[in-house]
């Protein structure tokens, strides 16, 4: 697929799974006790950044997914000012698992293919928007979920180890 018609899918696709929606305090877990921000802790952003969050996280409500399953969207700040992490987390539970694969195929259309696809959880595949921002999104079980990390830096292969880490830890908290 070509450039100019991938980066409107990307877009499409980051938007829909990354959406915001109603603010949350932090802490505040979800009304039905489902998964949320908690899978990604201080410590986890500290072990695999090698920099303590700064601030608390930004928790919210994501849009729905196409199908209906309701998430979460939360907003980490890793480092210090010249050395600075944004990382955004987004995570869905579907009614099934196979719901939850039909979801997360759906939105491997943006996959960066030249990046291969890693071994965590069920499924996963990198996306990388900008050229100091890089995605990986995930599928375990009924649950998929994306972390994207935006750098100070341009992407390169200890960031994607840092981030493949990361997910690692979040698919083995699901």
């Amino acid at each position: 697929m070509d450039l100019n018609r991938r980066t409107p899918l990307i877009s499409a696709a980051l938007l829909v799974f990354l959406g915001g929606g109603a603010r949350m305090t932090y802490g505040q877990v979800p009304p039905t006790g489902g998964t949320d921000c908690s899978l990604v802790t201080p410590a986890m952003l500290n072990k695999t950044f090698g920099q303590p969050m700064t601030g608390k996280p930004e928790v919210e409500k994501a849009l729905p997914m196409y199908g209906g399953a309701s998430g979460w969207h939360c907003t980490y700040s890793v480092g210090n000012p010249t050395q600075r992490v944004k990382v955004e987390f987004s995570v869905y539970t579907e009614a099934s698992a196979a719901k939850a694969r039909q979801d997360f195929n759906t939105y491997s259309v943006a996959a960066d293919v030249a990046r291969g696809k890693p071994s965590i959880g069920d499924g996963a595949y990198w996306v990388e928007p900008t050229k100091k921002t890089l995605a990986l999104y995930v599928l375990k079980g009924k649950v998929h979920f994306s972390l994207q990390a935006h750098f100070s830096q341009e992407v390169g292969p200890a960031n994607e180890k840092q981030l493949s880490e990361l997910a690692a830890a979040v698919a083995a908290g699901i």
